[in-house]
């Protein structure tokens, strides 16, 4: 099989996450009670941050075999993407050997950033077990020079720290599993990486070979996991699109049985599925569908070490990432991709230590707390803990004047969480439902810096998106709007795909609300991708009765994006509007990939 590369490698990249599919279909409902959930859940509720750790024989190739780097965006995915035989790539383990290895390092490194929790690697695609293994002598005890179990050392360092242990555990795929899913270059008649549960759960030959692989290691493994290692956390599973609904149920139930309180994500099978939801791998934008949720993502593109990944995240990009994911009541799980020698790579510890100063002056806007209350405010983001709501500005306000929008509380008192002298901020309120704060002229931390406003009585909050006349634009991102049609959907989420897609109906919209202060003048800006030779057509921007239209202009591949100035509107008094986006006319297959819409206030004169 040729390798693919350049866009097919992104969408084999993206479905080992299920996120072209999932970006289709609804998500199923829970079958947890609220009282269950709210048990098992507290301690990862209260975490809200932990770390995520791919380490196993791929890091010691490093996205490189015989020479040549392996096309794909993910080191760990080497056997797969570069083909390579099972004998062959058993002979990788015979040269790992992580002397430098210091598991109270690591789980140190993970407490100094603010991390609650660790996810270990137990088991990969790869089927190489970073434990000491009775099932299965593909293992780091049996195969390397290193012979000892670093999941022993780190037990006892996250017992030592208070960290959590969990672990990672591929349960649908193992490359070196003759009767599992992925390896088709040693076992041609296997299911393949790529191929569909549809395609292969009719054919007694692959379906029988396949429960023979989950009963004869992947349980067996699991068992080994939750009895050696004393109290895990959570498993955390991978690829459940790959398994049935009754085979998925047969982990979370598996795991119960041996330990009731260890929490499973929902990757075991599928939304509806496990105590929490998941994200896509690096999705910067969701759809929250589900109370409890977990974000997951790298410093830079790959999961496991990578000799030629240098597409380092800022450690501001990742602040803001996370604290977006807080304020969406979700937990975030960052992940690091430990060298070879089991060392944390400069970069990665540069990035951490980074995160670690912010985590050290803020985390109380952390740990503990629960979503915006306010939605997301033009500045920044919110999260709340009780009374307290925690304002996290990323755009610190050039007039010295921040609006808390939809708060109907007075305050008790505001200030800036790293201050230490706590010094009140005056407020006044504007309106009955929004607060204005007078802050200093220049942001504590350019990063974020967080504001905490102090509730008086229990919070009234109104978290529909408030205009802001001055300092900022009014942004409608189209993963915050409400679709209304056949066709029109969301996308991934991910890098350049936060847009709404497959715009082939002209009837299909969408729409957003929000209110005005005041009377005022925007102007419409409008921020879409279409891709040369599919896209086309007209629409039209509506609110207020007022009507703004615009001709879709192609190019590239529907990702590189145009901002189109459309024209001013007025609105004359305060209130909620709707904003909508319809189709006029589509002369392409499609109309186009919308991004967003801007109003952005017009200065009087």
């Amino acid at each position: 099989m040729k390798l693919l590369q350049g866009v097919a490698m992104t969408k084999r990249d993206m479905y080992m996450d299920n996120a072209e599919a999932e970006a289709l279909q609804q998500a199923a409902k829970s079958e947890l009670s609220e009282e269950v959930q709210d048990r098992r859940l507290a301690w990862w509720r209260e975490a809200r941050f932990g770390m995520f750790i791919h380490w196993g024989l791929y890091s010691l190739l490093g996205g490189v075999w015989k020479g040549k780097e392996v096309p794909g965006a993910y080191g760990e995915h080497i056997m797969l993407r570069g083909q390579i035989p099972v004998k062959e790539y058993e002979t990788v383990a015979e040269s790992f050997n992580p002397t430098r290895f210091d598991a109270d390092a690591w789980v140190r490194a993970a407490k100094e950033a603010g991390m609650k929790y660790l996810v270990i690697t137990a088991k990969h695609h790869d089927g190489f077990a970073l434990y000491d293994s009775a099932v299965s002598d593909f293992n780091i005890v049996k195969r390397t020079p290193y012979g000892r179990d670093p999941m022993k050392d780190l037990a006892e360092a996250c017992r030592k720290h208070d960290v959590k242990l969990c672990f990672y555990y591929s349960h649908s795929m193992d490359w070196h599993h003759p009767d599992s899913q992925g390896n088709t270059h040693d076992y041609p008649n296997n299911i393949g990486a790529w191929d569909d549960l549809e395609s292969w759960i009719n054919d007694e030959d692959k379906r029988t070979r396949y429960e023979r692989y989950l009963n004869e290691k992947a349980f067996p493994q699991l068992k080994e996991l939750l009895t050696q290692y004393g109290d895990v956390g959570l498993i955390w599973f991978d690829c459940g699109h790959k398994v049935t609904d009754e085979q998925g149920q047969r982990f979370v139930d598996f795991v119960r049985s041996l330990q009731p309180d260890c929490l499973v994500n929902r990757r075991v099978r599928r939304d509806g599925f496990g105590d929490y939801g998941n994200s896509g791998d690096n999705q910067l934008h969701i759809r929250i569908n589900r109370k409890d949720w977990e974000s997951i993502h790298t410093m830079n593109n790959s999961w496991g070490y990578k000799k030629t990944d240098h597409n380092w995240k800022s450690v501001k990009s990742i602040l803001h990432n996370m604290i977006d994911v807080f304020s969406l009541n979700g937990n975030y799980l960052l992940n690091v991709g430990p060298t070879p020698e089991g060392e944390f790579d400069d970069k990665s510890i540069e990035i951490l230590q980074g995160v670690g100063r912010w985590m050290e002056q803020n985390d109380e806007s952390v740990h503990g707390t629960s979503g915006s209350p306010i939605g997301k405010p033009q500045w920044g983001r919110c999260t709340a803990n009780g009374q307290k709501l925690y304002l996290h500005v990323f755009d610190w306000p050039a007039s010295g004047e921040l609006i808390v929008p939809g708060l109907r509380n007075g305050l008790a008192r505001a200030y800036l969480l790293a201050d230490p002298k706590r010094t009140p901020l005056r407020w006044e309120r504007v309106g009955k439902e929004d607060i204005r704060l007078y802050v200093p002229s220049e942001a504590l931390d350019p990063d974020a810096t967080v504001i905490v406003a102090e509730a008086e009585g229990e919070l009234d909050a109104n978290p529909v998106k408030r205009l802001l006349e001055k300092d900022y634009a009014n942004r409608f991102g189209a993963f915050d709007g409400d679709i209304e049609g056949e066709k029109l959907r969301y996308d991934t989420g991910k890098k350049d795909r936060d847009v709404v897609t497959d715009w082939a109906n002209v009837a299909d919209r969408i729409r957003w609300t929000y209110r005005a202060a005041s009377p005022g003048d925007y102007s419409v800006k409008i921020v879409y991708g279409a891709q040369e030779g599919k896209a086309g057509g007209t629409f039209i921007v509506e609110t207020n009765g007022q009507k703004l239209t615009g001709s879709v202009t192609a190019k590239g591949n529907g990702y590189e994006f145009i901002e189109q100035e459309l024209g001013v509107i007025r609105l004359d008094e305060p209130g909620s509007y709707g904003l909508t986006v319809r189709a006029d006319t589509i002369t392409g297959d499609v109309l186009m990939n919308l991004k967003e819409v801007q109003l952005r206030p017009v200065k009087s004169r």
